[in-house]
């Protein structure tokens, strides 16, 4: 037993000395010191083995917490422009409502029979006729606000919607190989024949619904290439390769040209002749 630890031991003393490279690590590439390598923010560093477990739940507990501050940091920000949203809507709802009370005020005054106002109270017809004016003149200035600011709603939605999906196409091209503009014109075409239009794909913003897309996308496109394999590999089963020697071919002969079925008549017509 002596002599073998004593043969190992100088086995392993002649390969350090053959090899001093590889001094510090054993066969299966771990250090004989008991140090092992990690990868840290691109960088490589030399820690002992036994703090590595704990080092690797550390990262995995710091990716985690990365990811779940982003989470929250999207929610809040969703929470945010969800807000913002209902803030403007209720904002354009009071305004629709102040002007239908104008407009049927302004119906109200329409139906005044002004001649007979005027000769029977031309002073109340001349204060009703200045207070139509000034209906009339808030219902405009009314009309003018609501329309700027529906057209800023409209503008800032899709801004925070170009935004999202700018964000969107970083997300998937970090984790989509390959993903790029003609990617995404073919997953719109794929969606189109489910019948979801351009304008509903211009709405989702949010990449797991894309990832999922592709993931359809991709694995249909797979299963019509196996199955273009296996339609090719039926055909050459179906339709053997036969060498034929000698002279010219005659006319009932089998050539490798021939239409299955006519391949298949003669075929059975030489093995009648045979018998």
């Amino acid at each position: 037993m002596e002599d073998e630890d004593a043969a190992l031991a100088a086995g392993a003393l002649l390969r350090a000395q053959q090899n001093p490279d590889v001094d510090a690590e054993s066969e299966d590439g771990a250090d004989v010191d008991g140090l092992e390598e990690i990868e840290h923010d691109g960088q490589f560093y030399k820690i002992p083995a036994a703090l590595k477990g704990a080092f690797l739940m550390n990262a995995d507990y710091t990716r985690k917490t990365q990811e779940l501050a982003e989470h929250r940091r999207a929610l809040e920000q969703g929470r945010q422009e969800l807000a913002a949203r209902a803030e403007a809507a209720q904002a354009t709802l009071t305004g629709r409502t102040q002007l239908q009370i104008l407009d049927h005020q302004l119906e109200a005054l329409g139906g005044v029979d002004w001649q007979s106002v005027l000769t029977e109270d031309p002073q109340r017809a001349q204060g009703l006729w200045a207070y139509a004016q000034q209906v009339q003149a808030a219902r405009e200035q009314l009309a003018q606000a609501l329309a700027h600011h529906e057209q800023g709603a409209q503008l800032e939605a899709e801004r925070q919607l170009a935004a999202q999906m700018a964000q969107a196409g970083q997300v998937l091209s970090r984790e989509i190989e390959g993903w790029s503009p003609e990617v995404a014109g073919k997953l719109v075409e794929y969606a189109g024949a489910f019948g979801v239009t351009l304008d509903e794909l211009r709405e989702v913003a949010d990449p797991r619904l894309w990832k999922i897309l592709h993931r359809a996308y991709a694995g249909e496109q797979d299963q019509r290439r196996q199955q273009t394999a296996r339609n090719a590999a039926q055909a050459q089963a179906v339709r053997p390769a036969i060498q034929v020697s000698g002279g010219a071919v005659g006319g009932g002969a089998v050539r490798d040209e021939l239409a299955t079925g006519e391949w298949m008549r003669r075929r059975n017509e030489q093995a009648l002749k045979a018998r």
